[in-house]
C-alpha cells in the first residue's frame, strides 16, 4: 500500500488490463448501504494513526498498489457502524441510513472492479460534479478516491473478518461466484432495508410574538334619547 506522500499527483490513473484476482475489501456500514442501494461509486481508504504523546490522532489517505488496478474487490460489510457517515449522508444527500441492526455485517455484499484512482486536487469530479465525492452542504470525504466500476450487489455471504486487500479465501470463491450469477440473472434482488423517518426540521425562530387579532365592535347609529331634569349639587353635596 502506498502512502499519499509517495504518489504521483500528475492526475488520475486507470487500469490498463482486467485482473482476475478477487481481494477482500472491508467497508464500514452504512457506507456499504450507500454503495449497494444508492449508487455510490467511489471509496476513500485511510490508515489511522492513534494519538501519542504530543501528537494527535491522524488519518493517512492511501493509494492501492499498482497490481491491484483492474482487479475485483469483494466488498465486506464490517461490524463498525460509522455515525459520521450517517450525518454526512443526511446532510449531503438527504438520505436517512438504516440502523446498524438492519444492515448485514461480517458479510460480503457486493463485487466491484477497481478502475481508477485520483486525488482531490487533480480530478474535476471533486469540485461538485460528482455528488458522491463532494456534495453541496457536506465536507469532502477524503483526498484520494478509489473509483469502482461493474458493481454487482448479491445476497450477503457471511464470512470471517480478514486483513484489508488479502486475496479472498479460495473456499469462498465458488459460493461467491454463484451468488453473483444469481444476482445478474435476476433470481435474487437486493433486499430493501427499513429506513427511519427523516429528522424533523426545527421551525424557524419567530422575530416577534404574534399579535392578538383586533375585533371591531359594530357601530350603533340609533338616536340618543333626550336627557331628563338634572339636579345641581354644590361643591360639598348640598343644594345650590
Amino acid at each position: 500500500m502506498q502512502d499519499v506522500r509517495s504518489i504521483n499527483f500528475a492526475g488520475p490513473y486507470r487500469y490498463t488490463s482486467r485482473g482476475t484476482g478477487v481481494f477482500h475489501f472491508p467497508l464500514a456500514r452504512p457506507w456499504t448501504w450507500a454503495l449497494t442501494h444508492h449508487g455510490m461509486w467511489n471509496v476513500f481508504v485511510h490508515d489511522h494513526e492513534p494519538a501519542r504523546l504530543g501528537m494527535p490522532a491522524r488519518r493517512h489517505p492511501l493509494h492501492p498498489p499498482p497490481e491491484l488496478m483492474g482487479c475485483w474487490l469483494a466488498i465486506y460489510a464490517t461490524r463498525e457502524y460509522d455515525a459520521e457517515a450517517v450525518e454526512w449522508l443526511r446532510k449531503g444527500h438527504g438520505l436517512e441510513a438504516p440502523a446498524a441492526s438492519a444492515l448485514p455485517s461480517r458479510a460480503y455484499v457486493a463485487m466491484a472492479r477497481l478502475a481508477e484512482v485520483s486525488t482531490l486536487g487533480n480530478d474535476y469530479r471533486s469540485f461538485g460534479v460528482d455528488p458522491w465525492w463532494k456534495p453541496a452542504g457536506a465536507s469532502s470525504r477524503g483526498t484520494v478516491a478509489w473509483w469502482l466500476e461493474e458493481i454487482q450487489v448479491f445476497e450477503p455471504l457471511e464470512a470471517a473478518e480478514a486483513q484489508r486487500l488479502v486475496p479472498l479465501d479460495p473456499e469462498l470463491l465458488p459460493d461467491l461466484r454463484e451468488r453473483v450469477r444469481m444476482a445478474r440473472d435476476g433470481f435474487w434482488r437486493p433486499e430493501r432495508y427499513e429506513v427511519p423517518p427523516p429528522v424533523p426540521a426545527a421551525p424557524p425562530p419567530s422575530a416577534e410574538p404574534p399579535r392578538p387579532t383586533r375585533r371591531e365592535l359594530p357601530a350603533d347609529d340609533s338616536p340618543v334619547p333626550p336627557m331628563g331634569p338634572v339636579e345641581q349639587l354644590g361643591l360639598f353635596g348640598g343644594g345650590s
